[in-house]
C-alpha cells in the first residue's frame, strides 16, 4: 500500500469521525448536557450552526464517495481542505454567543484559538491554496 492510499484512508477515517461528532453535536435531538443547551440556545447566530453542518456533512459524503470510486487524490487535496475550513468555521458559529450569554468569553476564547488553527493551516499548505 502507497503512502497516498494510507493518507486517503485517514482522510475518509478521520472525516466520517468528525461528521459524526458534527451531527451528535449539532443535528441530533438528543441532549447532550445542560451547559451545551444553553450554548445552543444562547448562539449569536441561532440555527446558523445547524444548516452549516448539514451542508458539510452532505459535502464530505460527496468528496469521500468521488474518492473512493476514482482514487483520485487532487480532488480531495482541493476540496478536502475547504472542507476542514468549512468545518472550522462551523465549529466557530457555534462557539460565538451573545453578549449577555455566560459562556461569552469561553466561546470567544474558543474562537479565537480555531481562528489561529485556520491561519497554521493555510500557512502549512499555502502552496496547495495559493
Amino acid at each position: 500500500m502507497s503512502k497516498l492510499d494510507i493518507l486517503g484512508i485517514e482522510f475518509i477515517i478521520v472525516s466520517i469521525v468528525l461528521s459524526v461528532m458534527l451531527y451528535k453535536l449539532e443535528i441530533s435531538k438528543q441532549i447532550v448536557d445542560e451547559a451545551y443547551e444553553y450554548i445552543k440556545k444562547h448562539r449569536a447566530f441561532g440555527p446558523l450552526t445547524k444548516y452549516l453542518s448539514i451542508i458539510s456533512i452532505i459535502s464530505i459524503v460527496l468528496i469521500d464517495f468521488k474518492f473512493i470510486i476514482y482514487w483520485d487524490y487532487g480532488f480531495i487535496i482541493t476540496y478536502g481542505g475547504g472542507w476542514v475550513v468549512m468545518s472550522l468555521l462551523t465549529i466557530c458559529t457555534g462557539f460565538l454567543q451573545k453578549k449577555n450569554s455566560v459562556y461569552f468569553k469561553r466561546g470567544f476564547i474558543a474562537i479565537l484559538s480555531i481562528l489561529i488553527f485556520i491561519a497554521v493551516y493555510m500557512y502549512a499548505f499555502r502552496d496547495v491554496f495559493f
